[in-house]
C-alpha cells in the first residue's frame, strides 16, 4: 500500500516553503515578485552563505556592516623636481628635446603637455583622462 498524497493547498507566499511549492508545482513566480517568494529564497541564500563563510571573512571588515563610510578626498599632486615638467608647449618651446615625452588625450579639456619621463607622462595621461570635455 502506498501512502496517499494530500491535496495541494494554497502556496505559503513570502516564505522559503512557498518558493519550494512554486518549484514543485511548476508555478512560475511573477517577475515583480509580488508574492515575496523569490525575496524569501534570496534572503535564505544570503543567510546560509554568511553562516558558511569562514571566520576570516567575517573579521576582515572588523565586524562593520552596512554602507561603506565616505572617505575624505585627498589632493593628488605631483611635485616633479625637473624644471618645465608638465609644461604647455607654448610656454616652454625648448623642452621638446630627446628624453621628454609629449602626452595628449583626444577629447580632454587638459592640453597636451611635455613630461620629463615616462612615469610623469603616465600621471599626465591619467590627469587628462579625468578631465574629459563635458565631465569637468
Amino acid at each position: 500500500m502506498s501512502p496517499r498524497r494530500q491535496a495541494a493547498g494554497p502556496i505559503d507566499h513570502g516564505t522559503l516553503r512557498g518558493h519550494n511549492q512554486h518549484r514543485t508545482r511548476k508555478i512560475t513566480i511573477p517577475d515583480d515578485d509580488a508574492c515575496g517568494c523569490r525575496a524569501a529564497y534570496n534572503a535564505d541564500r544570503r543567510e546560509r552563505a554568511s553562516a558558511a563563510a569562514p571566520r576570516s571573512a567575517h573579521e576582515w571588515n572588523r565586524g562593520l556592516v552596512g554602507p561603506r563610510p565616505t572617505i575624505e578626498a585627498r589632493p593628488v599632486g605631483r611635485a616633479c623636481p625637473t624644471a618645465g615638467c608638465g609644461s604647455d608647449p607654448a610656454e616652454a618651446p625648448s623642452i621638446g628635446s630627446p628624453g621628454w615625452v609629449y602626452a595628449r588625450v583626444v577629447g580632454s579639456a587638459e592640453p597636451g603637455r611635455w613630461w620629463c619621463s615616462g612615469s610623469c607622462a603616465a600621471y599626465g595621461v591619467a590627469l587628462a583622462e579625468l578631465r574629459l570635455d563635458g565631465a569637468s
